[in-house]
């Protein structure tokens, strides 16, 4: 019964910060204003979904935390602690510019408080369902684990750029990791889709974005979720990467396509996935066929974890048929900022600073 009513608090609370968005957003100075170039947007929006997700999941978790007494969850207190810092730091970032480099270290060291908080989670062995179990030695492990971390963070912050997509990717994987996962580790899993549910509500209705709190923050306490259901042996590593693939792909696409174009890695641009399948299909039916591909592909291998390798091959033909790396540099080179801004229309996200 507890947990019934700690679950329907932390929705309520982020039903309330969804509804509140436009006054709580002009009061934190975390608005939107559109730019008619990447930020195509009609009207300034709040920045806050983010923070009604982790409103609602840091509610439950204390709760949860203080309803089961002495010793307390080392995975949820890693959680809690972890992803709470990273989501302030998101936030600063959403209301003055953090550079790159100072992100990219504040992501590390909360990365490194929930190492210390749960050390389950750095348990060298990486659980393949079609090969086996593979060890590694322990510091090649935790320099894995920091890698990826970096690289889903920072990938999810970039394919933030359209309504629907970033929101449908965390009620997928959310409900994914409730699936092949038990006790604490589902129920947190399953809290954060449900909240997330209550986000794309209004996302896809343009009242509110994600911000950076979000992207960072929600993302993160789903990869730490993912690495200890990893740890557990209860997700095999080829569906992990089934999940994120695309995001992920993405991002290493643009690691090394800007520089060869003289671009740097963080500058922001036209060059994402989401721009590509908005070139090719408009922007209703990108966004459908992106979020289909993620959601489909989600369930497929979680579901039957034996054909991850088939979806994964699919995957790949789909992303790279998509990806005219030389040719939509180029194009996107020549892009006028009036003119992109009189093709779109404003259902485009304005978190779309990607980096």
């Amino acid at each position: 019964m507890y947990s019934q009513f700690l679950s329907i608090v932390a929705v309520l609370a982020t039903l309330l910060v969804c509804l509140s968005a436009e006054p709580l957003g002009r009061h934190m100075g975390v608005m939107a204003i559109p730019d008619g170039w990447r930020k195509t947007h009609s009207m300034a929006t709040p920045q806050l979904g983010g923070v009604a997700i982790l409103t609602g999941f840091g509610i439950w978790l204390v709760g949860y935390l203080a309803w089961n007494g002495a010793p307390p969850d080392q995975l949820l207190m890693a959680v809690l602690l972890s992803a709470a810092g990273l989501a302030v730091v998101g936030f600063i970032d959403d209301r003055h510019e953090i550079p790159p480099a100072s992100r990219i270290l504040m992501l590390l060291i909360f990365l490194y408080v929930a190492f210390a908080l749960d050390p389950e989670l750095l348990r060298p062995v990486l659980h393949w369902h079609s090969f086996g179990d593979g060890h590694i030695p322990q510091i090649a492990f935790f320099v894995l684990l920091s890698m990826a971390a970096v690289g889903l963070v920072n990938s999810v912050n970039m394919a933030d750029g359209q309504n629907g997509l970033v929101g449908s990717m965390f009620v997928v994987w959310s409900f994914c990791l409730a699936i092949v996962s038990d006790g604490t580790l589902a129920m947190a899993a399953g809290m954060v889709g449900a909240l997330s549910v209550v986000f794309l509500v209004f996302n896809i209705q343009g009242r509110i974005f994600l911000g950076d709190c979000g992207s960072y923050g929600v993302t993160f306490a789903l990869g730490i979720l993912t690495a200890a259901a990893h740890a557990r042996g209860e997700l095999p590593l080829e569906t992990v990467i089934v999940w994120f693939f695309i995001p992920v792909a993405d991002c290493l696409r643009l690691v090394v396509t800007r520089p060869l174009r003289g671009r740097s890695l963080f500058q922001g641009g036209r060059d994402h996935f989401h721009h590509l399948l908005q070139d090719a299909l408009g922007m209703r039916a990108s966004a459908a066929v992106y979020i289909g591909v993620v959601v489909a592909s989600s369930l497929f291998a979680t579901l039957l974890p034996g054909f991850s390798l088939v979806c994964l091959s699919f995957m790949c033909a789909f992303y790279f048929s998509f990806a005219h790396l030389t040719e939509f540099g180029q194009r996107a080179e020549r892009h006028d900022e009036h003119d992109f801004a009189a093709k779109v229309i404003p259902l485009q996200s304005a978190n779309d600073r990607e980096r």
